[in-house]
């Protein structure tokens, strides 16, 4: 299972876009159970293609990810707790 998140937004607009990618498969053991417990959660609940606020701030940031070829692009106040979680991770991984 391959993730990938893109984030762009906040101060910086487009010049401060960033992708961060991983592979499940290649995560430590508790890292990588706990991301498919997460996707695992928003597959039981399908996402809509989007979850954007409906007035945001120039400061908000707009994520894509993609899961496996499926995307859902989002505000971070918009989306469900599963998704905020894998944002933290894939966030504190560095950008590719």
């Amino acid at each position: 299972m391959r993730l990938s998140l893109h984030s762009v937004g906040g101060f910086t607009g487009p010049a401060g876009a960033q992708t961060r990618s991983v592979d499940v498969d290649r995560l430590p053991a508790a890292e990588g159970a706990r991301v498919r417990a997460l996707v695992q959660g928003l597959d039981a609940a399908p996402l809509p293609a989007t979850l954007l606020k409906p007035r945001p701030q120039p400061w908000d940031f707009t994520y894509t990810l993609t899961l496996d070829g499926r995307q859902v692009r989002f505000h971070l106040d918009a989306a469900p707790a599963a998704l905020r979680e894998l944002v933290g991770i894939l966030e504190a991984r560095p950008p590719d």
